[in-house]
């Protein structure tokens, strides 16, 4: 049985694995005449904030689009895409495997090209290299945050005796650097901002060393080669949520405010942080593919041999910003 085979009979999503996310554009007019497309997402993440705000700016119901955002764990969505529960994904690390090991599905777009974590520690740590045999905490082992933590084990050599502590979520791993438990972990924005408050130390932030893409949009084949317009104008919706996420610096982190729960400081804070994080077409660099590949290489599995490819494919991303550029 193929690796595809496998995914699509994998499991058929009940409604009780979805938690559906609603969020509300501008009112539309004629709304039976959009098209649903539903997409799958991770919990709340700065990461793909710009296709967020497009769907929260009517940019997709312009477009024609009533967009179901659907949250779901990310084992989940190679399965649903795979098997139509679902059109799109902003959790693009399960489908790249998936596409190297043969599965008909690509990565067409990243929002963030650059990682959006900060190595924390506890406040006697001074410099990353105090770490040297010391406990740093991750989300577990063979994912992005521990493979971050093996790049500066080895950058930084920090010696065999630097262990990883696992730690589900990123305010699990400031609870365990607080109480001492770990000395140093890897977390998300916007929760480092919530570890300075409780006394802790940005070291380092993973983005100037790391330029690893996160979140995007990932589809079939099927799809990009049998509704190329409706992926066209997906994207255009997304690359405009780029370029607003870009200029408009006071709603942007109004919007972030509210979507993370953050006061107004707190919020500009977030925004300040991860601004610098976005693509501004939704195609990354070459190197940054590169980045992406290797961290596939050694979380998941991957092939070294992977060609770009079979992972990537990003044309319809350069044709709709090439359309957009067109219009201005």
């Amino acid at each position: 049985m193929t690796f595809y085979s496998m995914l699509k009979v994998k499991c058929i999503l009940s409604i009780l694995a979805l938690s559906i996310c609603s969020v509300s554009p501008p009112a539309a007019a004629n709304a039976q005449t959009k098209t649903k497309i539903r997409i799958a997402t991770a919990s709340p993440s700065l990461s793909y904030l710009p296709i967020y705000i497009a769907v929260k700016k009517g940019f997709f119901a312009k477009r024609g689009f009533d967009v179901e955002m659907i949250q779901m764990n990310a084992s989940l969505t190679a399965p649903a895409l795979l098997n139509r529960s679902v059109d799109y994904t902003t959790i693009p690390s399960t489908i790249a495997t998936a596409a190297a090991r043969g599965a008909p599905a690509k990565v067409i777009f990243f929002a963030s090209v650059k990682l959006q974590h900060m190595l924390l520690s506890r406040p006697e740590i001074a410099t990353v290299q105090d770490l040297a045999g010391k406990r740093i905490a991750a989300a577990g082992f063979g994912n992005l945050t521990s493979y971050q933590i093996q790049f500066l084990i080895e950058r930084y050599r920090l010696g065999p005796k630097t262990t990883i502590v696992s730690a589900p979520s990123s305010m699990d791993r400031l609870i365990a650097i607080q109480k001492g438990i770990a000395e140093a972990g890897i977390i998300a924005a916007p929760q480092d901002l919530k570890g300075e408050e409780l006394g802790l130390k940005r070291l380092l932030n993973m983005g100037t060393i790391l330029q690893i893409p996160q979140a995007g949009l990932a589809t079939t084949d099927e799809k990009i080669k049998t509704r190329r317009t409706e992926v066209l104008e997906v994207l255009k919706a997304s690359i405009e949520g780029l370029e607003y996420t870009a200029g408009e610096r006071e709603d942007s982190t109004d919007i972030i405010g509210k979507w993370m729960a953050l006061n107004p400081t707190q919020a500009a804070r977030a925004y300040e942080s991860v601004k610098d994080t976005y693509s501004k077409n939704g195609i990354p660099t070459d190197e940054q593919s590169k980045a992406y590949i290797a961290m596939l290489v050694a979380t998941a599995g991957v092939s070294a041999e992977a060609a770009a490819a079979t992972i990537f494919d990003f044309s319809l991303a350069a044709a709709a910003a090439k359309e957009l550029a067109v219009k201005k």
